[in-house]
């Protein structure tokens, strides 16, 4: 038995990692401070850029983090909270974008 309440403390602790709720069908239009605007929709755990111009979808996944949200592939990523995102695409240097 007292083996086994450390193990139990321990598994309880585990699950505590922060992940926040995910966000539902959400669509959201941002201007970015070095490129054209694009369209983000998040919808439960996943989130897909789209750009208008060239039909292209990127599909993020949600990923944990210690506040705000940050979904990404290998590829690509978005981090934020509030309106404000900051959006990398593979080794480039990252932009922000605003929510309007």
């Amino acid at each position: 038995m007292r083996t086994l309440l450390p193990m139990v403390a321990l598994g309880l602790l585990a699950g505590c990692a922060h992940k926040p709720p995910a966000m539902t069908d959400l669509r959201v239009t941002y201007a970015c401070d070095r490129a054209p605007g694009m369209i983000v929709e998040y919808s439960g755990d996943t989130a897909r850029i789209v750009n208008p111009s060239s039909d292209e979808e990127i599909v993020l996944q949600r990923k944990p983090t210690g506040s705000g949200y940050w979904y990404a592939n290998p590829r690509y990523s978005i981090r934020g909270k509030g309106k404000t995102i900051t959006y990398a695409v593979g080794r480039m240097v990252p932009m922000t974008c605003t929510a309007h």
